[in-house]
C-alpha cells in the first residue's frame, strides 16, 4: 500500500471508491447536512476540505489501484477512508501506518460523535478520545513523555 499527493478530481474519485459499497455511511455522516447518497457525501466532503487553507490530499493505492484517501493540514487529520473491500485487519493496519507516518505520529482528528465506527478505529490504533462539543469528539495521539538524561 502506498500514497501519493492527488488533485481534487482524483480526491472526488477516491472518496467515491471508498464509500460506494458502504451501506452505513449515511448513518455515520454529519447530521447537519442532508445526504441521501454517496454522491451527496462526495460533494459535501470536497466542499468542506476546500474550506481549509492548505490541505494535503493523499490518494491511497494498492498495486497502483486507487482504493482510498486521507486529507490533512498541519497536524490535523481532516478526512479519511478506504474501500470497503480493503477494510480488513491487514489493510487497515497498513492504512493507519501510512497516515501515522505522514503526520509524524502526532496528530489530532475531530469526528462527528455519531461516527462511532471511525472513532473506534482510531482508538484501536492508539488515539485517545475526548469530548469536544455535544456533537464532536476530539481524538489525539497520546503524548509521549521524554526522558532527560
Amino acid at each position: 500500500m502506498t500514497t501519493k499527493e492527488i488533485t481534487y478530481p482524483l480526491l472526488e474519485q477516491a472518496i467515491r471508491i471508498a464509500y460506494r459499497e458502504d451501506r452505513k455511511i449515511v448513518d455515520f455522516y454529519d447530521s447537519n447536512v442532508v445526504v441521501n447518497s454517496v454522491g451527496d457525501i462526495v460533494t459535501d466532503i470536497v466542499r468542506k476540505i476546500k474550506g481549509f487553507e492548505a490541505p494535503v490530499l493523499r490518494g491511497v493505492y494498492e498495486k497502483n489501484c486507487l482504493i482510498g484517501y486521507f486529507v490533512y493540514q498541519g497536524k490535523m487529520l481532516i478526512s479519511f477512508s478506504i474501500s470497503v473491500r480493503y477494510r480488513v485487519r491487514k489493510y487497515l493496519r497498513e492504512f493507519f501506518g501510512l497516515i501515522n507516518k505522514e503526520l509524524k505520529k502526532d496528530f489530532v482528528c475531530f469526528l462527528w460523535r455519531r461516527n462511532k465506527r471511525a472513532i473506534r478505529w482510531l482508538e484501536k490504533n492508539g488515539l485517545e478520545a475526548f469530548d469536544y462539543t455535544i456533537d464532536i469528539v476530539k481524538l489525539v495521539s497520546p503524548v509521549k513523555e521524554s526522558v532527560n538524561n
